[in-house]
């Protein structure tokens, strides 16, 4: 939004005058004539006169001068001059740069934008992070890269839709600055022939399973290609825009397989599939790498209590099983120190890590009625 400028035009010369009067206490008291015959207060009159003239121009800024700053932030007079930061700011992809200008162009043609609309194209533009300096800066330059894919996308005319940025998490990993990205490939997920049928079993009850399903083959590598394809994009946006001397790296995001295995009862009368359907639809959701999810930050078992059991339908949560693929991280152990094999581990089962955004792999639900 605009800034609304102060209202100075607020105070005419007799208002001025009798402020300045009062004030000369407070620098001498050997000033006891206030009558328009005192030559000190002719002489205070007519800087008021000009106060209150000064006081009319500053307040009636025109929408020339709104116009002429626009044209300073950009460093151009005209859009069809040319600067090395012009330049730059066109080989680089610098969308916010080129917006600006291009509202420059709209001042050009005559179009007729007020205060508020140039006073917001110009915060617009200032608000906007170039260089990466802090972890914010990061994320958000890393987010534009979906701007410059689009851009090559339209210029190539590619019939193919590449992959883009749905999210970035910087974090300051030792001396560097490390984006993960994660993509909006699509992930595919299967519903198996068993369980998922409307017949109950024995106890009653019926079952939704859900399985995430890789790509394989030809599939895989095309996956593959299309992942290290968008990082090189992220790499080549943000190179011009890291500091020499700083060091971002880029990298997919980390990804943790949840394995989810959920039993409820239901009241009596209640459709189980119903139910089901409810709640699976509700658990994925959850399970969504949206921006709400908390990068490194694993699922907590009392919010998916909570969320189980107010899902409508479910009287009770009977048995909950989360479990995530533990992951073997070698190069961390030796940071540490650690040097031993695996069988010198303790036996039992191994401790879950959890790293990055969590992606559902199996989701197992079961309910059934109360008797």
């Amino acid at each position: 939004m605009s800034f609304e400028l102060p209202d100075l035009d607020t105070r005419d010369r007799a208002a001025l005058q009798a402020e300045l009067i009062r004030r000369i206490p407070q620098y001498t008291r050997l000033w006891t004539d206030y009558n328009d015959s005192d030559p000190g207060i002719t002489f205070l009159q007519m800087l008021c006169w000009i106060g209150e003239s000064l006081l009319y121009q500053a307040n009636a800024i025109p929408n020339e001068t709104q116009q002429n700053f626009l044209r300073e932030v950009l460093g151009l007079a005209y859009t069809t001059n040319s600067t090395p930061y012009s330049e730059a700011a066109d080989a680089d992809c610098d969308f916010a740069f080129q917006r600006l200008r291009a509202v420059l162009g709209q001042v050009e043609t005559g179009a007729a934008l007020d205060r508020a609309q140039l006073q917001n194209a110009v915060l617009e533009y200032l608000d906007n992070p170039y260089l990466a300096l802090s972890l914010s800066d990061v994320e958000t330059l890393a987010r534009e890269t979906n701007q410059m894919i689009a851009y090559k996308n339209m210029q190539h005319a590619s019939s193919s839709a590449p992959l883009l940025v749905k999210r970035a998490d910087a974090k300051a990993r030792d001396e560097a600055i490390s984006v993960y990205v994660l993509s909006d490939a699509h992930w595919a997920y299967q519903y198996p022939p068993y369980p998922n049928s409307e017949a109950t079993d024995a106890r009653g009850g019926m079952s939704r399973v859900l399985i995430l399903q890789k790509p394989s083959g030809s599939a895989a590598q095309e996956a593959d290609k299309a992942e290290r394809t968008l990082l090189e994009n992220v790499r080549a946006y943000l190179a011009p825009r890291v500091l020499l001397g700083n060091r971002v790296n880029v990298a997919p995001a980390q990804l943790t397989e949840i394995n989810l295995s959920v039993a409820v009862r239901c009241p009596p009368q209640v459709q189980l599939d119903f139910v089901l359907d409810t709640l699976l639809a509700t658990l994925f959701a959850y399970f969504k790498p949206d921006q709400i999810w908390a990068y490194d930050q694993p699922p907590a078992i009392d919010r998916l209590q909570w969320i189980i059991e107010t899902v409508p339908g479910v009287a009770a949560l009977e048995r909950i099983e989360l479990n995530y693929a533990p992951t073997v991280r070698l190069p961390s152990y030796a940071r540490l120190g650690v040097n031993c094999l695996l069988a010198d581990l303790p036996p039992g089962p191994p401790a879950m890590l959890y790293r990055g955004l969590p992606q559902l792999r199996c989701l197992e639900l079961y309910a059934r009625n109360a008797q």
